[in-house]
């Protein structure tokens, strides 16, 4: 198919899909593939391409698209974006001076705060490490921070010491293939990696478990585009995938999309 040849077929577009929640990648080569019985591959993703550009579809995950109406414009939900604080980035040169091959990931509590409804009275610094570089990790920055670096702290831990600092940095160990970016050339958590941390490790998060995890979680989804195949993949790693979905489903008003079943 040359460029010049491309059909959107954008009425035709709404009147097979209009209504429906979401839109499957499969689904949508189908219905060009039925006006177009030699649609290639590469025109196919010309053809998403132009209708992501043109605001008439959104990605909303892997495979998973959304029909967009001209009153939806305002609504379409945002990716997830961080602006690093200048403690957060002198950190980061810090742990690049001194552990340059380490890999790490480093992000802060108040990042929560647009999603809870009681504010924490401190942010933390979460910063975590391969496991046998945690031991050095902490000794370095235990002397640039003396009594502010905890490694793995459990809940007593939490509620004696930490709670008790300003601005406390907590080493832990990172997991491999934990969903991840750059900021800035900082290696940040995914919203998603984040999201499953705070449901599985209670103690380190206790303060925000209860309400205000069902208050994170619904205005994170309500607000932000958040992948439900990067969020149940992580979680099956940290095997709380089913206990997740249960969460969802029973305790948030989040509709899933891709694993709605599970919620019948």
């Amino acid at each position: 198919m040359k460029k010049d040849k491309l059909l959107l077929n954008i009425p035709e577009l709404h009147n097979l899909f209009s209504g429906k929640k979401f839109i499957r990648k499969a689904d949508l080569r189908s219905f060009y593939a039925n006006q177009n019985h030699e649609l290639t591959e590469q025109a196919f993703r010309r053809i998403l391409y132009a209708l992501e550009k043109k605001a008439i579809l959104q990605s909303i995950d892997a495979g998973i698209y959304l029909l967009v109406n001209d009153r939806d414009h305002q609504s379409l939900k945002k990716k997830y974006t961080v602006s690093i604080s200048p403690r957060i980035k002198d950190l980061n040169d810090a742990i690049i001076n001194k552990f340059p091959y380490l890999d790490y990931l480093l992000w802060e509590t108040s990042i929560l705060n647009e999603f809870m409804t009681h504010l924490p009275g401190q942010s933390q610094i979460i910063l975590e490490v391969e496991k046998d570089a945690s031991e050095s990790v902490f000794n370095y920055l235990n002397l640039e921070h003396l009594g502010k670096v905890f490694l793995n702290p459990d809940r007593e831990t939490m509620e004696r010491y930490v709670l008790r600092v300003t601005e406390p940095i907590i080493v832990s160990h990172i997991l491999s293939q934990s969903p991840h970016t750059k900021v800035n050339g900082l290696p940040y958590p995914k919203i998603e990696k984040i999201l499953v941390d705070l449901f599985t490790d209670e103690e380190k998060y206790f303060a925000f478990q209860g309400k205000e995890l069902v208050h994170i979680y619904e205005n994170v989804f309500d607000t932000y585009q958040v992948s439900e195949k990067t969020i149940f993949r992580y979680a099956e790693r940290r095997k709380v995938s089913q206990k997740l979905k249960a969460f969802i489903c029973q305790e948030t008003s989040i509709e899933l999309i891709q694993n709605q079943d599970d919620c019948r």
